[in-house]
């Protein structure tokens, strides 16, 4: 197995193949449990609030890491060990890499088991494009390959960019130097529209911010606006067409009872 590993917190050292690299947070390290290693983990120890008399709390380490059978990454081996307990910073394939990583791992409860193997498929291929990255393979990929790694570049800006009014399919395929064809054709799998995808994305956040009390004093359509609604009546057809309340029921509904 190949295996990728990100520090969340703490610092770690890997020992593989005569190579040591300390690693920190927001870089992965890289090995394979086909050779010997060796990795340590060094917890990082907060400090106790000043002038109080707490106790700093307990030093903590913790990773996320995902392992994939060597097999299934189209890539030479004989090139991928040059990677064996290297450093890759979160940039690029890397960073989207990390952030699928963290999504899936902190909050399991978003996806549907009917969706683990698409899930397991996104997860290959983005170890596929992250490895081939730091080795300047990705035109060695196979092209279904660097289409998902293409689509993660694009879905991430999606999101990146929901509170731009004119966030689009126009305004997504100029930013990524395509057509609008060639941006419609690699989504055209996806079971959704551009159209669909950024509005269902910008519904869920306002959704979420309705329902957190710390915003209770925001109004509705400052929050609408700030997640790239500009007008206030379509935005609540939108959202009670989707959700079957009004936003300001929603709200009513998810408020925490009163003490």
């Amino acid at each position: 197995m190949y295996e990728l590993a990100l520090p969340l917190t703490g610092d770690s050292a890997l020992v593989q193949e005569r190579r040591e690299s300390v690693i920190r947070p927001t870089e992965f390290t890289f090995l394979t449990t086909s050779r010997p290693y060796e990795c340590r983990h060094l917890p990082e120890r907060e400090t106790a609030p000043s002038g109080g008399t707490d106790p700093a709390p307990p030093a903590t380490s913790s990773t996320v890491a995902i392992l994939v059978p060597q097999s299934a990454v189209p890539l030479p081996q004989q090139k991928v060990v040059r990677l064996l307990a290297g450093r890759m910073r979160t940039e690029g394939m890397t960073a989207l890499l990390a952030q699928f990583l963290v999504q899936v791992g902190e909050h399991p409860e978003q996806f549907r088991t009917a969706a683990a193997g698409q899930l397991d498929r996104m997860a290959l291929d983005l170890v596929s494009a992250t490895l081939a990255q730091h080795l300047d393979l990705e035109d060695a990929l196979p092209v279904e390959v660097r289409q998902q790694g293409f689509r993660a570049r694009i879905d991430a800006f999606i999101t990146a960019h929901l509170g731009d009014v004119d966030l689009n399919a126009r305004t997504i395929a100029a930013a990524h130097h395509i057509s609008l064809r060639t941006l419609y054709r690699l989504w055209a799998d996806e079971g959704t529209s551009i159209a669909e995808l950024i509005r269902h994305r910008r519904l869920e956040r306002c959704r979420h911010d309705l329902a957190n009390p710390l915003l209770a004093g925001q109004p509705i359509y400052a929050i609408a606006a700030r997640w790239g609604f500009a007008d206030k009546a379509s935005f609540a057809r939108l959202f009670r067409a989707t959700y079957g309340l009004t936003p300001q029921e929603y709200r009513q509904t998810s408020a925490p009872p009163q003490a």
